[in-house]
This record gives C-alpha cells, sequence and structure tokens, in this order.
C-alpha cells in the first residue's frame, strides 16, 4: 500500500510543477521614458575663427570670436522633411535661434552649419563627426518658463579656420 501511496503523492507534486511552468514564453518589453514635450526651444552656440588673433582673441582656444557668420541649423522633422532657419553671429561670435517647429524637432536629425563668414581668411567650417552633417546638437539645459518648459539645445564652440594654409591672418 506504501507504493501507491508515494506514486499518487509524486504524482501529484509533478502535477504542481507541470501546472506552475509556462505553456507561453512571452518577451519582456523594456519601459522606456516617453520624449519630453517643450514648449521653446533655444538653439545657441559661438563661432571663433581658429588661430587667427583677432579682436577678442582668447589664448585657451587659439582663436577669435566671429560676428557676422550666417548659421543655418537644419533638421530633418517626424515626416523626413527638412526645415533650414539662418541666423546671423553678434559681437563676440555668439549667435541665438528660437526653433519655430517645436512639436517636430528631433535633434538627433540636426546640424548646425556655417554657410558664410565674413572673414575670407577664415571661412572654412570645421565639423565633429555627425550622423547628418554639420555639428551636431547636445541638450544643455532645461528649465521651466511661462507656458511650459525651454529646452537650450547647442553644438558649443564651432570652429572656422583659413581655407589654405598659404592665407596669412590679419594682426589686430
Amino acid at each position: 500500500m506504501a507504493p501507491k501511496f508515494v506514486l499518487v503523492a509524486l504524482v501529484s507534486v509533478l502535477a504542481l510543477l507541470v501546472g506552475a511552468i509556462p505553456t507561453k514564453v512571452s518577451a519582456v518589453t523594456a519601459v522606456t521614458e516617453p520624449a519630453p514635450t517643450y514648449s521653446t526651444i533655444s538653439i545657441v552656440g559661438e563661432i571663433f575663427c581658429k588661430s587667427c588673433k583677432l579682436t577678442g582673441y582668447v589664448d585657451y582656444l587659439d582663436a577669435s570670436p566671429v560676428d557676422g557668420v550666417l548659421v543655418r541649423v537644419s533638421c530633418f522633422d517626424k515626416n523626413w522633411n527638412y526645415i533650414s532657419n539662418y541666423v546671423n553671429s553678434v559681437p563676440g561670435g555668439f549667435f541665438y535661434l528660437s526653433w519655430p517647429d517645436v512639436a517636430n524637432f528631433i535633434p538627433e536629425r540636426c546640424g548646425v552649419y556655417v554657410d558664410w563668414s565674413p572673414l575670407s581668411y577664415c571661412s572654412k567650417p570645421i565639423y565633429g563627426p555627425s550622423p547628418v552633417g554639420g555639428a551636431e546638437l547636445y541638450l544643455v539645459s532645461e528649465k521651466n518658463v511661462t507656458g511650459g518648459t525651454e529646452a537650450t539645445y547647442s553644438p558649443g564652440v564651432i570652429y572656422v579656420e583659413r581655407e589654405r594654409w598659404n592665407v596669412v591672418c590679419p594682426n589686430s
């Protein structure tokens, strides 16, 4: 009689274990945070002429700020339409642009370009590697403003250099 009892007990335990094993395998999906939505997007940066000692020369950069540079910010939107906006740098080499189409702004699909420099001897832009060309945008800050959140993006400092090695920078 004992062997039947042991056999029934083993079958019962096995049935419990098999019942606990899932019959379907389901994939686990990672939980991702939705991309933040902004009410305002600003793009800021600086343009410097590399290796020319002009007004405002900065030793540690070995460069001088350039005003009047035509800067273009171009992006592919959600539908892969190409959108460009332009701004000129001001004294100190700074530029500021407010992106008009906040809903379709995707910074990974944007590049910042130097289209024209007023300095013929310092007009060749230097860009790092970028998937869309030009200088990449990086999120610098987020802050609460009236009506929502403002995001500020920047490519940092964009350098322009001499087009040819034999072009001479003027002395300031």
